[in-house]
């Protein structure tokens, strides 16, 4: 399965647009998105105006995903915590794990150690998605858990999914 494939399992469930602020490990899903131009690509230059084009085109009825790395919840903070805390906005993510178990990059290694506690302190709920076949079904649970109201979820993209996208 390859970014092709997760392309089709966005389609599958109703996304209508993906705002995203892409990191290397997600980028050729956002490539795949962008160029077959079925599923609306906004990219934007930071993760809280990601969070709040798509908190905008959710409350106007358009199913959206939002495409970050981790250390881009610690960057938009603010605008989750006004849209989520503060308004009851929710919305879904899919997070690259950066600084996973065998991160190589120094710099990765703090992007996994404040990412569970910041979503935790968000009140996000999320799972970890290792492959794409697993896609489909999380992203059922994911959509279904955002229509509740009570909260965002994230998917968060384990290494062995984001290496499956580049097949």
């Amino acid at each position: 399965m390859s970014a092709e494939a997760a392309h089709k399992c966005l389609l599958d469930v109703g996304v209508r647009a993906v705002i995203a602020l892409p990191d290397s490990k997600l980028a050729p899903l956002c490539q795949v998105v962008r160029d077959k131009a079925q599923i609306d690509y906004i990219q934007a230059v930071h993760e809280s105006a990601c969070v709040g084009i798509a908190t905008g085109l959710s409350l106007s009825g358009i199913k959206t995903l939002v495409v970050i790395e981790n250390s881009g919840l610690r960057s938009a903070c603010e605008t989750i915590a006004r849209f989520h805390l503060s308004h009851n906005l929710f919305t879904a993510y899919l997070i690259a794990d950066r600084g996973a178990f065998g991160e190589r990059n120094w710099w990765g290694i703090a992007h996994h150690e404040t990412m569970e506690p910041l979503l935790k302190l968000l009140r996000f709920r999320w799972e970890y998605i290792q492959s794409v076949a697993e896609f489909p079904r999380l992203l059922d649970l994911a959509y279904s858990t955002v229509s509740a109201g009570q909260c965002s979820v994230a998917l968060i993209a384990e290494p062995s999914f984001t290496e499956e996208l580049l097949q």
